[in-house]
């Protein structure tokens, strides 16, 4: 895991409290989290996500058994947060601005992946070049969130 892999920039941002599910994997803060499929508990983001809660304030153990952990949620749609880019290429500025990416782990996204269309990208920050080693970085939306769920 890569501490701080995503981490809050601009827009109203809350921290709440969630339930995390039974056995779900050790988390730290900077992880993106998604609903899981009975939307009642939580866990780390996947590329299959069907709605993204949010950023893991906190760190948490492995458990065999539901915790609690804060998350920072959006408050409005002009929320964004700094990602890494750790699958596909990115540009530097606006180039990519608007267009819809998947996440590819709980660490990062997928730039050039977009069939959950977990996120929308803001702007580059740093480049990264299809099959490199190095993460880029971006300015990112959640888009597909609870509010936002099946709608795309």
């Amino acid at each position: 895991m890569a501490q701080n892999a995503f981490r809050i920039h601009r827009g109203k941002w809350v921290c709440k409290e969630h339930t995390v599910a039974a056995g779900a994997a050790a988390i730290e803060a900077g992880d993106m989290m998604q609903v899981t499929s009975g939307g009642i508990t939580i866990a780390l983001g996947t590329s299959s996500a069907t709605a993204i809660i949010g950023i893991a304030a906190e760190d948490s153990a492995l458990s065999a058994s539901t915790r609690t952990l804060r998350v920072w949620e959006p408050t409005e749609k002009r929320c964004t947060c700094i990602g890494k880019v750790i699958a596909g290429a990115i540009a530097v500025g606006d180039t990519d601005s608007g267009r819809t990416c998947d996440l590819s782990t709980h660490e990062g996204v997928a730039a050039d992946t977009d069939s959950q269309h977990h996120m929308i990208i803001v702007k580059g920050i740093v480049a990264s070049a299809d099959g490199s080693s190095t993460a880029g970085s971006a300015e990112l939306r959640i888009a597909q969130d609870m509010e936002n769920l099946n709608s795309f």
